[in-house]
């Protein structure tokens, strides 16, 4: 798949399937309010080395850098203040998503994909901060393919966690309220995110959708259309706003539930282990600006099986170069 691109001030390198790569774990549960999650971080970057260890394919396995850890300050009570609509958590994720941001940037600008590895979605507010600082003061182009828009706010959103409000932050939004989250880098246009697959929306962040005129194919009209026709459609979307760079964000509950239980919000309707493979490596063979990706909300300890890890990580190795030969 080929998406026509126009000329910009930096290089288009798809950094998903060439050179070095930055592991940067996120063992972040709190912006879902949801233990368990904060475990796929290093368990993704080991699991990917290790099979690519296994898989005797070293090719892959040098591209992997040392892992960056981003401490994040889990209060020792966090578990008896858990559902309180009150943004309870939203110091450490600040402070955590700081350390992320400032490590997403350093990835980028020497030249390596920034693979970040969650925890839960809240991590993206570090990671696309990060990335809109290595892409300015060009624009930043962003990829969400989520079964939720996250584009709720604190006036909006029915739990008050804040892993969905993540790209809601990212643009700018939430008032005096996400402030904070708002200094960690340049806020991204409205005009410059896309969003692929989405299939459970709260009543707020239809309207911001629609009143936003925000770039959305609902998972529906995504499998209607086509699943190459709509990723190139995203794409062409990105590439006709002339972003410099192109950040990935992927939410693993974007798969069925009967491929994936180990994910803290499922919703029936999701895509197969073939689907998700044929979107992933059509990314991996695009010709745009593909600097940085979040692999995000995989919950090892809602699947004991260890099945939705194992997927997790053979669809996270598609993405950035394995094939079966």
């Amino acid at each position: 798949m080929a998406t026509t691109l126009k000329p910009t001030s930096r290089p288009l390198a798809n950094r998903a399937i060439a050179g070095s790569i930055q592991p940067i774990e996120v063992p972040l549960w709190l912006g879902a309010e949801r233990p368990g999650v904060e475990q796929a971080a290093a368990a993704i970057g080991t699991g990917l080395r290790q099979r690519w260890i296994t898989r005797q394919r070293p090719e892959l396995q040098q591209r992997l850098s040392a892992p960056v850890t981003i401490a994040v300050d889990t209060p020792a009570d966090a578990r008896d203040r858990l559902h309180r609509q009150s943004l309870e958590f939203l110091t450490p994720i600040t402070t955590a998503c700081q350390q992320l941001a400032a490590a997403v940037d350093a990835a980028i600008r020497s030249g390596s994909l920034a693979l970040v590895l969650g925890g839960d979605h809240a991590v993206s507010m570090g990671s696309i901060a990060g990335a809109a600082r290595a892409a300015h003061p060009s624009r930043l182009g962003v990829l969400w393919i989520d079964t939720h828009p996250d584009l709720n706010t604190p006036a909006t959103s029915p739990s008050g966690h804040l892993h969905g409000m993540a790209l809601a932050s990212a643009l700018g939004m939430g008032g005096a309220d996400l402030a904070a989250l708002h200094d960690l880098g340049p806020t991204v246009a409205t005009s410059d995110i896309c969003l692929l697959g989405v299939r459970d929306l709260d009543p707020g962040e239809r309207r911001l959708i629609r009143d936003q005129q925000i770039w959305a194919m609902t998972m529906e009209e995504w499998t209607d259309s086509g699943l190459l026709a709509g990723l190139e459609a995203a794409l062409a979307h990105l590439m006709a706003r002339e972003v410099s760079a192109v950040h990935l964000s992927f939410d693993l509950d974007v798969l069925d539930p009967k491929l994936l239980p180990g994910t803290g919000t499922t919703v029936a309707g999701g895509l197969d282990f073939r689907e998700t493979s044929r979107v992933l490596r059509s990314l991996r063979a695009w010709d745009g600006p593909l600097h940085s990706i979040d692999w995000v909300e995989l919950n090892p300890a809602l699947d004991a099986s260890g099945w939705s890890t194992e997927t997790a990580i053979a669809l996270l190795a598609t993405l950035l170069g394995e094939t079966m030969r």
